[in-house]
């Protein structure tokens, strides 16, 4: 009987033993699924998958007006279709347009000489101080213009004051009836546009988000 006895309990320390590991497989695999995660986005096409899907946080992307918008090394992308629409390219922006949007548009664009201008100027003050943001500001505009809408930049200064702005073509907005980019070292953050001149305005970091918001308003995401 005793012997019975002693039986029967090891038979049910084996049992509980038994339950109890199949218990801690079950909770090791259930809690796998919190452990395990998902392997990072490796690439802009990943991020925007992500995106659609509603598993990225606002600072890596968000819709916006239809267009996904993701945040890649510092840098926001979005996919933008080619004015004849025949190609779609991916675009990159310094600030995204939510970042952009307090940024005020004067004026309306003249949208005919815009679309039949096939070159542009974009010119300068040589005599400022902020020639590394006007620069960037410079570049961004080249980027969009010449592979989205197909036009060719004319690099020029607004007064022939040094070396550099010799042989370049002197543009100031007053005298050409051409399409013209004006950046502008100013306190206030805007663009300002009038006839053929599409004046950016701006101190430093806030002229390239003057661009971005320009450049929002020319693709059709921001009004």
């Amino acid at each position: 009987m005793e012997e019975e006895v002693i039986i029967k309990k090891s038979s049910d320390k084996l049992i509980v033993g038994f339950v109890i590991a199949v218990i801690l497989i079950i909770a090791v695999i259930f809690s796998m699924r919190f452990l395990v995660k998902e392997p990072a986005p490796k690439t802009i096409d990943d991020l925007h998958r992500l995106n659609l899907d509603g598993k990225l946080d606002t600072q890596q992307g968000y819709l916006y007006n239809g267009y996904s918008f993701v945040n890649y090394d510092g840098i926001w992308y979005t996919q933008i279709m080619s004015p004849k629409g025949t190609r779609m390219y991916d675009s990159a922006f310094r600030f995204g347009p939510r970042e952009a949007e307090d940024v005020p548009i004067i004026g309306r664009l003249d949208a005919t000489l815009f679309n039949r201008a096939s070159t542009y100027y974009v010119t300068f003050d040589p005599l400022g101080s902020q020639f590394n943001y006007v620069a960037v500001a410079v570049a961004d505009i080249n980027q969009n213009m010449m592979k989205v809408f197909e036009k060719t930049p004319i690099a020029a200064c607004d007064k022939n004051e040094t070396e550099a702005c010799n042989e370049r073509p002197i543009i100031d907005c007053s005298n050409t009836k051409d399409l013209v980019f004006y950046i502008k070292e100013k306190n206030e953050t805007r663009v300002y546009i009038e006839d053929n001149c599409i004046n950016i305005e701006g101190s430093q970091a806030e002229m390239v988000r003057a661009v971005d918001k320009l450049l929002f308003v020319l693709y059709g995401i921001s009004e």
